[in-house]
């Protein structure tokens, strides 16, 4: 599942502000680029890729509705135990979600 990049770059050159998955703490776009979302909080900074946002895309499309926490918590599992096994603590799970609510392919909470 592709992603219209043109779109997201669009969408996050102005560096906004966007909505975390929970809580109050306030995340900023500090970079986009042909491959890349970068997100920065208070106490860290971390990027998601293209690859890695269409990968979500695709997961979502192929399991149905939920919530961007809910799509997170899959998403970790398929990082977990999927073809992309991942054995660190990433964020990309979690910024998968973050930026694909933002684009309005998850519900706001």
């Amino acid at each position: 599942m592709m992603l219209d990049w043109s779109a997201v770059r669009s969408r996050y050159e102005d560096q906004p502000t966007v909505r975390p998955l929970a809580g109050g703490s306030t995340l900023r776009v500090v970079l986009v680029d042909d491959e890349k979302v970068c997100l920065r909080q208070r106490l860290w900074q971390d990027c998601v890729t293209r690859d890695q946002l269409e990968t979500a895309l695709t997961l979502l499309r192929e399991g149905g509705g939920c919530s961007a926490v809910e799509f997170a918590e899959r998403l970790r599992r398929y990082y977990a135990g999927g073809p992309d096994v991942q054995t660190d603590c990433s964020r990309i799970p979690n910024l998968s979600a973050i930026v694909l609510q933002d684009l309005g392919y998850l519900p706001a909470r």
